[in-house]
């Protein structure tokens, strides 16, 4: 009877338990649903709401550029249905509304000497309704007012500056300067761009290792807000072997005093470069000139006269002279 006992008592007390249960599943279900009742009521009601909607801006002058940029989004403020602002917010990715420059009323900002022009967004709302398709008003249109800062499209040719560098083996040096083709372009642009330009760079390259000439195709960097006529250029790098070549010159003097002679020791010196190896035997003949510029030395010092060089050519490189300055022996002329 005991054991009887003990399994009524089990039983009812699942069963009680299993009530319990379903009241509290009841209980949530109707609540569940009077929230959804009370939700769809409400979106009948009219509720204002703020939206960052994008903006896209269509057919600026052909001659003109925007100096600054436009805001990429506009903040609307909605005033409407419930159900109409729902839609709006779960519509996902938004295409943004599209504003058309040539149709806006704009006014130039007043005082102002530049292409500056603004206009008010309240004026836009009717603009931006017809696109959204919502049945909503747009109350307020933030910012509340676009500035269009244009600047006039110009057109000039530049010249093209590599930013190159040339890492040679030993031995081996870039002779000469760099060749480019074409090395100049037209560039298009804002005037207040074009007009600061003095070149156009091409992209940076960096090479190591070279030991023999290089043509290398390489893209031209744009401006900002800028076309270009040509997008890269045909670089060409002139590499040869180089040797060390030796010649013995005399020192010429210039603008030495009528009242003097100027004598110096030693009055021939020994000049030394490189230079590509196909130049070597015509490095004796080359026009350079050692010289002692009078007019530039400080003849009251002890100090020896330092020798500078002329007319060297452009293919000859680490040139130097041995020795560099001079010792030197002023004498009065009799008159």
């Amino acid at each position: 009877m005991n054991w009887l006992g003990s399994i009524w008592t089990k039983g009812s007390f699942r069963r009680k338990g299993n009530g319990h249960d379903r009241d509290i599943v009841i209980f949530g279900f109707f609540l569940l649903l009077s929230f959804i009742f009370w939700y769809l009521n409400s979106l009948e009601k009219e509720v204002e709401y703020s939206i960052r909607y994008p903006v896209r801006y269509v057919n600026l002058p052909e001659d003109r550029v925007l100096a600054d940029d436009l805001p990429s989004r506009l903040e609307l403020y909605l005033k409407g249905p419930g159900y109409s602002i729902l839609k709006l917010r779960m519509s996902g990715n938004r295409s943004p509304v599209i504003l058309d420059v040539s149709s806006i009323n704009y006014r130039k900002v007043p005082n102002s000497k530049a292409l500056n022009y603004y206009v008010v967004t309240s004026g836009l709302i009717p603009k931006l309704r017809n696109q959204l398709r919502v049945e909503c008003d747009i109350t307020t249109v933030k910012p509340d007012t676009l500035f269009f800062a244009f600047d006039r499209i110009i057109a000039r040719h530049v010249p093209v500056k590599p930013d190159v560098e040339v890492n040679t083996e030993r031995q081996y040096m870039v002779k000469g300067a760099l060749v480019l083709e074409p090395d100049s372009v037209e560039i298009n642009g804002p005037k207040r761009i074009i007009d600061t330009l003095s070149a156009v760079m091409t992209k940076a390259v960096r090479m190591k290792g070279v030991t023999e000439s290089v043509s290398k195709s390489i893209s031209l960097v744009v401006p900002d807000k800028c076309s270009l006529s040509e997008k890269k250029v045909l670089v060409s790098i002139p590499v040869e072997q180089f040797t060390e070549a030796e010649v013995k010159v005399p020192v010429k003097l210039l603008n030495c005093p009528d009242s003097i002679y100027l004598r110096i020791f030693p009055d021939v010196v020994t000049v030394r470069a490189l230079v590509a190896v196909g130049d070597y035997k015509k490095f004796e003949q080359l026009p350079f000139e050692v010289i002692l510029d009078a007019a530039r030395a400080d003849l009251n010092s002890d100090e020896k006269l330092p020798l500078t060089f002329r007319n060297v050519p452009p293919f000859v490189s680490s040139m130097r002279v041995s020795p560099s300055k001079v010792d030197f022996l002023i004498e009065k002329k009799v008159k």
